[in-house]
């Protein structure tokens, strides 16, 4: 009983100092913000938070896995109708990116936007959690392929990385407030998700592999793109 109450009690003071930096690190940006800081904001002292995270990024990078866990548990929501086609659950994937940034705001800002927070490590949990949806993303893809709405040769990460990307914009400008005025924000980014998905259906992304996941297709796809630029002409 006791050994259940002092685990009780350290889950309660790691969770109190995860909010707490979470707020802080939002108000006055990560890299303004000590630990001696976030231990004031909770009456402790600096020794007692080091028994929990001996480093202020050890507190970021709880947090960041933390959101990404939150950002994976929007784009597998099992609420995409039973009979939708397979690009209509693609499309409901996807717009969980947006789902995310609109329910978890200072997830989404912490994460992606405070250019003064630490960058995550490959094997970072935080990265780690998000490559758990690649086996879904795959099977969206396969099921797509299968109904002909897409071409086979596709590159998960580069899929999943490339899409999200397309989607960042909207929910940064959402998180920002700096949506144009009157804009519905959701319709804005429904129409950014079937713009995304129309250039995926459209072939924007066949062949290509940007995180060298597919060997030397990485390598092949760089050429591709590089010779796709358009040249400067003289005069």
């Amino acid at each position: 009983m006791k050994q259940q109450r002092r685990e009780r009690r350290q889950n309660e003071v790691r969770r109190a100092i995860l909010d707490a930096a979470r707020h802080l690190f939002i108000d006055g940006g990560y890299a303004n913000v000590p630990i001696r800081r976030v231990a004031a904001q909770l009456e402790y002292s600096p020794a007692a938070l080091y028994r929990y995270f001996p480093t202020k990024d050890d507190i970021f990078n709880e947090l960041a896995e933390e959101g990404f866990r939150l950002l994976v548990s929007r784009e597998t929501l099992p609420t995409c109708p039973p009979d939708a086609s397979p690009v209509e659950r693609l499309r409901h994937f996807f717009w969980g990116v947006f789902d995310f940034a609109r329910l978890y705001p200072e997830y989404f800002y912490l994460i992606f936007l405070d250019r003064s927070a630490p960058r995550l490590k490959p094997d970072s949990r935080g990265i780690r959690a998000v490559k758990e949806v690649y086996p879904r993303v795959r099977e969206l893809l396969d099921a797509c392929i299968a109904s002909s709405d897409l071409q086979p040769g596709l590159d998960v990460a580069t899929v999943y990385n490339v899409m999200c990307t397309a989607i960042h914009g909207v929910a940064a400008m959402y998180v920002c407030n700096r949506l144009p005025e009157g804009v519905d924000p959701e319709a804005y980014a429904h129409t950014v998700v079937d713009l995304a998905i129309a250039g995926l259906r459209m072939g924007a992304l066949d062949g290509v592999s940007l995180f060298g996941t597919c060997g030397d297709a990485a390598s092949g796809a760089s050429r591709r793109a590089r010779s796709a630029r358009p040249r400067r002409t003289a005069g």
